[in-house]
């Protein structure tokens, strides 16, 4: 037995914070690293310590073994824990830290060599007798004529790849010899190794994985599967367990065939074995992680394990406390990847700065992030945010919740896929279980019209109305509150062009406090209360609407998120409006023309035609927005012609009175 009392941890994001969390729990001391151009992020801030690994690559950083184990030994730790990614399938990395002395909180380096090479994987499984899709290896040269027309299609693979990189659908010849090569070359670039091998590709399958927990002493248990069938670029978003696709039969046997895969290996720690099933039940072996995974959570959901508790037990040398009788199966678990990317863009994507970062809470749902507000999504590392698992008895119920914590999820300042997932979870498809690997590729297009159909149906007055109290509010800067100021007059009679998204819209408002009348062109003026006032928060009610919307500001552009749907607003500054209103008022001097300044009812006409009035006359009286308004003369006048009548509804800018262009003195 060995006693941890310091691990470090070689990672980052969510899942740095996420073994922190369990090392905590445990008693056991944290060391962090972290790269210079994160700053000081969440993951640093949550260890007990943080070393900087300072600035460069990933080759001179996360991936530097070197300086990995040297920051282990100056900090005290007895442990490396390497999470998923980077240096976790790196035999290099588990032989280092046996010669340092230190525990690497995974596998041994022989099983990582078998099982972290995929095509030495396969050849391993197949000679254990496990269910494998045939395979073909040798130069690009050499592929190309072993493989047969009646073959196609098949798919490419790198031998190191990992996390859906490194792979190649091909459907004929012609493009054989350039997916090789492409394959190869990434793979080279990527993972240090060019190897790749060709494999009969399944034209609709699933993607289930098996957990397996192994211990030193021969002790090896699954933890039931995943279905992992949602996703794009071969990368999963939506993760689930236990599979809704296999009956008990299935279940059983394949799980029984995961854990004979480990104890072949002579496996120790946690370990997935991914698997391909088709159309008829049939699986095959697909690769086997060597490490803890992405969507491990909802695994412990389902079952109430800490897999990391149980993989830093693992290392320490302690026995497995359970047997496979012992491992419970409760409910349902679903987990929904957030990634600062654009699925307009074909999933780009999208580093910067979070604006504002919220996320819900409640009984039955967890999150693992390991960003927060005003945190930067970099380009040097995967996009991935955040995830929310949500558990219940059964699988619509947990799909429900998660939808729901997705409506409540706010992310400002990056693209997402917040609004993506969501529909995923509701499209009949998926509710139905009719999935398979090409979901997102067959339904993608329809899934973006929907978005589009939803923000459609929606009434933006709220969303107006919400945008203006925001930028009306409290102002936080002295030149904002002269500018506000100096408006002066125009303030019941503010006219302002707000963009929402791509679409314009002619808001013509007045304030009082919580209360605001707002109308939009050739709509009625209709009445607004801000019932709630948060950091980046409001909740807005009309007679017929409750919303709550999340606000930011960046770059003279303000985020608005209401009900999952994520709009980009903007207006002119007050200034900007101000000086617009002059020119206006300069305009209707001279042009013989008074206008209405809003949408509104004629309650009076104070002045005839041919009536001489002084500058400051009331003209007639408008009633807008529930408030009585005086029309006043700009400046000394004749009146010519009266074009409206009293209890006449005006639009905004519609004619009022034309007068002679001379005044009088």
């Amino acid at each position: 037995m060995n006693i941890i009392h310091t691990i470090l941890v070689a990672n980052r994001g969510e899942i740095a914070v996420r073994i922190i969390r369990t090392a905590r729990d445990m008693g056991i001391r944290t060391v962090a690293v972290y790269a210079d151009e994160e700053g000081l992020p969440m993951h640093a801030e949550a260890a007990d310590e943080a070393w900087n690994l300072g600035e460069g690559s990933l080759a001179g950083t996360y991936l530097n073994i070197e300086q990995i184990i040297r920051i282990a030994r100056q900090s005290g730790s007895d442990a490396i824990h390497p999470g998923y990614g980077f240096l976790a399938e790196n035999p290099h990395m588990a032989a280092s830290c046996q010669a340092n002395g230190l525990i690497f909180i995974g596998p041994g380096e022989k099983a990582i060599r078998i099982m972290g090479n995929k095509l030495e994987a396969a050849r391993f499984v197949q000679s254990v007798g496990v269910p494998l899709l045939s395979l073909k290896t040798g130069t690009p040269e050499e592929l190309s004529q072993q493989i047969e027309p009646q073959e196609y299609p098949v798919i490419i693979k790198a031998a190191a790849g990992g996390g859906g990189k490194g792979m190649r659908i091909v459907r004929n010849s012609n493009q054989l010899m350039e997916a090789l090569k492409t394959t190869r070359r990434e793979a080279a670039n990527y993972f240090g190794d060019g190897t790749v091998y060709v494999e009969k590709y399944i034209e609709n399958p699933r993607h289930i994985e098996v957990q397996v927990l192994c211990d030193e002493h021969g002790n090896c248990i699954h933890l039931h599967e995943r279905e992992c069938s949602i996703q794009r670029r071969h990368q999963k978003i939506i993760e689930e367990a236990p599979s809704p696709s296999l009956d008990p039969e299935t279940r059983k046997k394949m799980g029984q065939t995961a854990v004979r895969i480990a104890h072949a290996a002579q496996y120790s720690g946690a370990g997935t074995v991914e698997f391909l099933v088709d159309e008829h039940k049939n699986f095959y072996f697909l690769e086997m992680n060597t490490r803890i995974q992405v969507e491990h959570p909802v695994t412990e959901m389902i079952t109430g394990i800490d897999m990391v508790r149980e993989q830093i037990n693992i290392a320490a040398g302690h026995p497995l406390n359970r047997t496979q009788k012992d491992i419970p199966l409760q409910g349902h678990a679903i987990e929904a990847r957030i990634y600062a990317e654009d699925p307009e863009q074909d999933f780009m994507p999208s580093p910067g700065k979070i604006a504002h970062f919220r996320v819900p809470a409640g009984n039955h749902l967890r999150i693992d992030t390991g960003i927060r507000s005003q945190d930067k999504i970099s380009a040097s590392y995967d996009p991935l945010a955040a995830k929310i698992i949500a558990h219940a008895d059964n699988r619509k119920e947990a799909a429900d919740r998660l939808r729901t914590a997705l409506e409540q999820t706010v992310i400002h300042g990056v693209r997402n896929n917040l609004a993506y997932l969501r529909e995923i979870l509701v499209h009949p498809h998926f509710l139905e279980n009719r999935i398979n690997t090409h979901f997102v590729a067959n339904y993608h297009d329809q899934l973006l019209e929907q978005i589009l159909s939803r923000k459609a149906d929606t009434d933006p007055a709220p969303l107006l109305a919400g945008y203006i109290f925001y930028h009306t509010l409290a102002p936080k800067d002295k030149i904002s509150e002269q500018a506000w100021r100096e408006i002066g007059y125009w303030r019941n009679y503010m006219k302002w062009i707000i963009t929402l998204d791509e679409r314009q819209y002619a808001c013509r408002f007045t304030r009082t406090g919580q209360n605001l009348y707002l109308a939009t062109a050739g709509q009625e003026p209709v009445p607004f209360i801000l019932s709630g006032n948060k950091e980046g928060e409001l909740a807005v009610r009309s007679r017929h609407d409750n919303r709550i919307i999340y606000f930011a500001h960046r770059n003279e552009q303000t985020w608005m998120m209401a009900r999952g749907l994520t709009y980009r607003a903007r207006h002119n500054s007050y200034l900007d409006t101000l000086a617009n209103k002059k020119f206006l008022k300069q305009t209707n001097n001279h042009s013989g023309e008074i206008n209405a300044p809003m949408f509104g009812k004629v309650l009076s006409i104070e002045v005839n035609e041919e009536m001489t009035v002084r500058k400051g006359q009331t003209l007639l009286v408008l009633e807008a927005m529930k408030m009585e308004n005086n029309i006043q003369a700009p400046h000394d006048i004749r009146v010519k012609h009266i074009a409206v009548k009293e209890g006449e509804q005006v639009s905004d800018g519609q004619l009022l009175l034309e007068t002679y262009n001379s005044s009088f003195s």
